[in-house]
């Protein structure tokens, strides 16, 4: 009874009707490069530890600069060849100066690791400056609702083993209750990562995070996380993501954006995540008619 009741969440949050596909743009979901997306050669879950070289091509990082000083503070996901999707708080205080594509480590240029005796390196980054920026008209900053904006590059970018799009859910995708969330943010130690991370959490009923962050959980929201095992500051606007059957194969397809959690890593508190599959509409109405 209780795999049952666990199976009723999950789809609840995440099944799709199949009238859905009547109200996406289909000009935008063509644009999402659904052949392409979401590759990858082997899964390896590594619960807050660094990923492999290369392995996440889709992550994006946003440069932000306050008027002062510019840093690297937010995440982000390549879906095509021209945008990014990342979360709105990320693009509303700061003004974002460009958006690396292809990163891993962010101390070294470029980013090499020892395979046996040969030493492997991954192409140079790209730095892309931005054309626009689309955030959610109905974004409020004192909930986290729509915490949804997308980017579009000032160039196309070629797509490469270190550069490509995450699928997002489209279609009717069948997922379990554990995801990965990725990203630079803030370790146990409180200190931001040099390399990129990941770890395993898991999906929670969304009244856990209503009990943590005293506030309303929109149906547009999911609540994930584990104890010492969630997103942390410097990982806002990432993915929530894990490999599905999408299109008759294995692709990571995003599920979610990091919005917002607890002030410090590891306090035991949920996350709240933006969900992916209630913005396909308007993801497609950007992608279809700012093409």
């Amino acid at each position: 009874m209780l795999r049952r009741s666990s199976l009723l969440i999950v789809c609840a949050i995440f099944c799709w009707q199949s009238s859905l596909t009547q109200e996406l743009n289909q000009n935008g979901r063509r644009l999402l490069e659904e052949q392409n997306c979401g590759t990858f050669s082997r899964l390896k879950i590594v619960n807050g530890h660094e990923v492999r070289l290369g392995s996440r091509p889709w992550m994006a990082l946003l440069l932000l600069s306050n008027g002062r000083e510019q840093e690297y503070a937010c995440g982000g996901t390549l879906i095509n060849e021209r945008f990014v999707l990342t979360a709105a708080h990320c693009v509303s205080r700061f003004q974002l100066v460009s958006v690396r594509l292809g990163e891993h480590q962010l101390s070294t240029e470029p980013d090499c690791r020892n395979i046996g005796r040969k030493e492997k390196c991954a192409p140079p980054v790209e730095d892309i400056e931005v054309e626009k920026i689309f955030k959610h008209e109905n974004y409020v900053r004192l909930n986290g609702h729509n915490d949804i904006a997308l980017i579009k590059l000032s160039r196309a970018v070629v797509f490469s083993r270190t550069i490509r799009p995450i699928c997002l859910p489209t279609t009717d995708v069948d997922v379990n209750e554990n995801f990965l969330v990725t990203g630079w943010g803030k370790t146990e130690n409180q200190t931001l990562s040099d390399v990129l991370r990941e770890a395993n959490i898991k999906l929670r009923n969304p009244r856990t995070c209503q009990q943590s962050f005293r506030r309303e959980i929109a149906q547009a929201q999911l609540c994930v996380g584990d104890v010492a095992r969630d997103s942390c500051r410097g990982d806002s606007g990432g993915p929530l993501s894990y490999p599905a059957e999408y299109l008759s194969a294995q692709r990571f397809v995003q599920f979610g954006i990091v919005s917002y959690g607890a002030f410090e890593c590891g306090s035991g508190y949920p996350g709240v995540y933006t969900k992916v599959a209630s913005f396909i509409p308007w993801i497609t109405n950007i992608l279809g008619t700012n093409s």
